[in-house]
């Protein structure tokens, strides 16, 4: 989990270098790759289940549940500490 963590900061990190217009908000991850930014979080069914968001301070948060078609049910804060 450890890894995951940190490429997902790293990867939030680099994508704010280049697009320091972007003040704040959440970074959006789907497999590895930054498709997203929005200000704050916002209703999960927006959003498939399996994507990450990682915010100015390099808190994680997962979209959990629901489906492709449907979108997530919820966010789920990511334990840095989970093994």
């Amino acid at each position: 989990m450890t890894r995951l963590i940190e490429a997902l900061r790293a990867t939030s990190a680099k994508w704010r270098e280049g697009n320091q217009e972007y003040c704040g908000g959440i970074v959006l991850m789907w497999e590895w790759d930054v498709y997203g930014w929005m200000n704050e979080l916002r209703d999960p069914a927006s959003e498939r289940p399996g994507v990450y968001g990682v915010d100015k301070d390099g808190l994680i948060f997962r979209a959990e549940g629901g489906d492709d078609y449907n979108g997530a049910k919820t966010w789920v804060a990511v334990d840095p500490d989970a093994q």
